[in-house]
């Protein structure tokens, strides 16, 4: 027994009108896509990491071939700003956590930032083939619900940073928004960079104009991601580190809510099809 081509031209037809006015549909298949290709990628790429394990460089062989392709499939582009304020010896990376397609955002430039590790929760290490991968890619995963191991991982995270002249990705929320607001950061990130008197490098990620979790909407659109001064740490002690937070944090608020009105205005501007 097998399909007809007349049934499967049919159902292709279904799936390309529902597609096409239902954004519901839209929303989990465009999610379903990213995910599966990024999973599916990571299978492919597991034995090539295992080569180097643990080497930031797996991350820029991923990023040559992951980027383009998910951009090319999900109608995407991704902005970068002022990368030039990138500080190539060693330094924090700050950036604000949107949702899942801030590794797009990661992964369309890791090539930029070159010399790159991330921060990511220990749970991040069992997502299949792609928290494998992670790893091999010189991921650092830390337990955020224990402290003395957090706290450990931190100090061990700043010393490489500093010796290997590293730039380290963390999000200081800790999770993602969800919305268009930007959460309480917490204390890792700044603890490692005055530990290890580098420079913070704040990254503003822009682009809800999209995508809209309660409204069930994930249409093609263009992620802006602005790259703001680095903030020097040199010669600044753990006690200064409440200021240093509300500081960057203040910074990359402004860069955000200026960036989203402006993204929304051009969209706004733009005649309906």
């Amino acid at each position: 027994m097998f399909v007809s081509w007349d049934v499967l031209l049919g159902v292709f037809v279904v799936l390309a009108i529902t597609y096409e006015t239902q954004s519901w549909f839209r929303y989990y298949f465009r999610f379903t896509l990213y995910i599966s290709i990024v999973m599916l990628t990571a299978v492919f790429l597991i034995p090539i990491a295992m080569l180097r394990p643990g080497n930031v460089h797996n991350t820029v062989l991923v990023a040559y071939f992951l980027g383009p392709l998910l951009n090319a499939l999900l109608g995407m582009k991704v902005h970068l700003r002022n990368p030039e304020n990138f500080v190539n010896d060693g330094s924090i990376i700050c950036a604000n956590h949107q949702s899942c397609l801030d590794f797009l955002g990661m992964i369309t430039h890791w090539p930029t930032m070159e010399r790159c590790a991330a921060i990511a929760k220990k749970e991040v290490n069992y997502i299949g083939p792609f928290g494998l991968v992670a790893g091999l890619c010189g991921t650092i995963f830390i337990r955020r619900n224990k402290a003395h191991d957090s706290h450990a991982t931190m100090s061990e995270a700043a010393e490489q940073v500093k010796q290997k002249k590293l730039k380290l990705w963390i999000f200081p929320e800790g999770t993602r928004s969800g919305s268009r607001e930007m959460l309480p950061f917490k204390k890792g990130a700044f603890y490692i960079a005055i530990n290890s008197q580098l420079p913070i490098s704040p990254v503003v990620y822009s682009y809800y104009h999209f995508l809209d979790h309660k409204q069930k909407r994930f249409d093609p659109g263009e992620i802006v991601m602005t790259v703001l001064p680095p903030v020097a740490t040199k010669g600044m002690t753990i006690e200064q580190l409440p200021e240093l937070m509300e500081r960057v944090r203040t910074m990359m608020l402004e860069v955000y809510q200026t960036t989203s009105d402006e993204i929304s205005n051009a969209n706004n501007a733009q005649p309906s099809s």
